[in-house]
């Protein structure tokens, strides 16, 4: 069990859980800021778990104490009866900022871990999922020293919420989405280097509520949430091209248009994407002395980015991961076919079509 002992201030403290806060009185208490699950060597639930236990030293101050502990049971029923046992005292599980999942766990399905933070009353609904590259535990373990780990974490997947990086899932969002039968799930994956720093991978793609396996890397997975119009404050990207070429811009605008249609003949679906995006440059290494030819410049980051959108599409097929609701879509405009068909067998046979048009609006203060 690791105790590592931080003596603040109620004005501190309160602050630093604000979003934590409910009814109840936060002294003598043990919040759970982060946990996390996975799979042990013998195929049962691993959760490990991070709380702040706090304790109410008189004077206006507490000390706050970041513990560790680690349970396992054939399923996520009854775990939580065994962290209240080895952390005694009031303990309320709902309340953890991250929810942490192993891929190898993810693979089986995550709905019953959702479950544990979504049924509650009083759950918080903003609580993170987000999926770990390998063993969950070993970044839910990790000290950084500055703060507990969860609020690390926090804090990178927030920024990378704000610059299209990776969708903002919670417990709330996530159980929606799985449950809706006409749209699947994509979810923010961390790694672990040899020096313990934690960065954002990319997005994993579901099926249901299961991993499929497949991935999309940071570059892909911005343009992906584009595709699915989800751009967040702004998205910041770059793209090789060729010759020692390459350009950074951000999208601050866009517009998507989505047509479905179904072949009355052959019921074939086809799907078209339209992209136009308003580019701001923020670099771009050219020749020296190069003069900046923003009409060719579109022309190539375009053509880049179509081909880039038709590998996305094709990996949501292979992935059978309808992350762009075609099924939702299908279900209203077409109700007829909607009931006569399997969505999870037939949605690999849909037909993408994918159009990228960039516009630099502005090439920023270096031009």
């Amino acid at each position: 069990m690791i105790r590592k002992s931080i003596l603040i201030t109620l004005c501190l403290f309160t602050f630093f859980l604000a979003s934590c806060w409910d009814q109840n009185l936060l002294v003598n208490k043990k919040m759970v800021n982060g946990i996390s699950f996975d799979l042990d060597q013998n195929d049962n639930v691993l959760a490990t778990v991070r709380a702040l236990n706090i304790e109410n030293k008189g004077g206006g101050q507490f000390e706050v104490k970041d513990e560790l502990v680690k349970v396992n049971r054939p399923s996520v029923s009854g775990m939580e009866v065994d962290i209240n046992n080895k952390l005694p005292g009031l303990i309320d599980v709902s309340k953890a900022h991250i929810i942490l999942i192993g891929r190898e766990l993810a693979r089986k399905g995550i709905y019953p871990y959702l479950e544990l933070f979504y049924r509650p009353r009083q759950a918080y609904v903003s609580t993170r999922v987000v999926i770990a590259e390998n063993k969950a535990s070993d970044i839910i373990t990790l000290n950084p020293g500055t703060s507990p780990i969860a609020f690390v974490i926090l804090k990178g997947l927030e920024a990378a919420e704000d610059t299209t990086k990776i969708p903002k899932e919670t417990a709330f969002t996530a159980w929606t989405q799985i449950t809706d039968t006409g749209r699947d799930i994509v979810l923010p994956f961390v790694t672990k280097d040899e020096n313990d720093k934690i960065t954002i991978g990319g997005i994993d793609l579901f099926n249901g509520d299961k991993f499929s396996g497949i991935s999309l890397p940071n570059e892909k997975g911005s343009l992906l949430l584009l595709l699915m119009d989800r751009l967040n404050k702004y998205a910041e990207m770059a793209v090789q091209l060729g010759d020692h070429r390459s350009i950074s811009y951000r999208v601050k605008t866009m517009k998507r248009d989505l047509d479905l249609k179904v072949d009355k003949k052959t019921k074939k679906i086809t799907c078209r994407i339209n992209l136009t995006l308003d580019l701001t440059i923020t670099s771009y290494t050219g020749k020296v002395g190069e003069k900046l030819n923003k009409d060719k410049l579109n022309k190539d980051v375009s053509k880049i980015l179509t081909k880039q959108s038709d590998e996305i599409t094709k990996s949501l097929l292979e992935a059978n991961c309808d992350a762009l609701g075609i099924g939702g879509i299908l279900s209203s405009s077409y109700p007829d076919i909607w009931k006569k068909i399997n969505w999870d067998k037939e949605y690999k046979n849909v037909k993408f079509k994918t159009s990228v048009k960039a516009k630099i609006d502005r090439t920023g203060p270096v031009f």
